[in-house]
């Protein structure tokens, strides 16, 4: 494992703790699938490659145990998990009912100033992108604003583990569909996000449910089609 700097895609906030760190930059080398599923993760190989001690490893492979992101396997040590259809398509029949509930709460408790700045540059980026992976951070940054806008610490944490479940199922997907014509399928189903915000603005919190649910089922279509 060659030793890189951790980019922290999916995420628009500094690491707090270098087990925050760790975790960031073992979360994003596996749900991009630099990781492979069933790959081995030496505690030393991961030393050198993320240039941090023992103790912050260990606690980001405890945290990614516990997201089922990692296993620890008897006489194996830790692996990444493999990717299993069934399981996704029922975290599928969780993740779609509370992405439109974010959206609905959100909508329903929405106040000036929710709306940062920085979604408009994410908004604006959309139509400039033509990487699948770049599209991909920008569509979970812009569904975690909603999420944290929804105010409910214990559901914004559940759509993110729910998420982070289906990312690497949804490379592995696009790995098998011709990559232009998904960016352009992708950007174009990303168009949702700005009726999305405008309907949480006007505090109109059916038609955000109903938006939410349409473009979570996005990754799900990609799904079944690669698989």
């Amino acid at each position: 494992m060659p030793a890189r700097s951790p980019s922290f895609l999916f995420f628009d906030d500094p690491p707090v703790t270098l087990a925050d760190q760790a975790y960031r930059a073992l979360l994003e080398d596996i749900l991009t699938l630099r990781l492979e599923p069933g790959q081995v993760l030496a505690e030393d190989e991961l030393r050198q490659r993320l240039g941090l001690g023992r103790t912050p490893i260990r606690e980001a492979l405890q945290r990614l145990d516990a997201e089922r992101l990692v296993v620890t396997m008897p006489r194996r040590g830790t692996l990444v998990s493999e990717i299993n259809v069934r399981d996704l398509t029922e975290v599928y029949e969780i993740r779609m009912p509370l992405e439109g509930l974010a959206a609905r709460l959100a909508a329903e408790r929405f106040a000036e100033g929710d709306i940062p700045a920085e979604i408009a540059t994410d908004l604006a980026a959309i139509s400039e992108t033509d990487d699948l992976l770049a599209l991909l951070a920008i569509d979970i940054r812009l569904h975690k604003k909603v999420h944290r806008m929804a105010r409910n610490e214990l559901l914004e944490d559940n759509l993110e583990q729910l998420t982070n479940l289906l990312i690497r199922g949804f490379l592995l997907a696009a790995r098998r569909q011709l990559p232009a014509a998904l960016v352009e399928e992708m950007a174009a189903t990303m168009a949702d996000f700005h009726d999305l915000f405008a309907a949480i603005a006007a505090h109109d919190g059916v038609t955000a449910e109903q938006i939410a649910v349409a473009h979570a089922g996005f990754s799900e279509h990609t799904l079944r089609s690669g698989v």
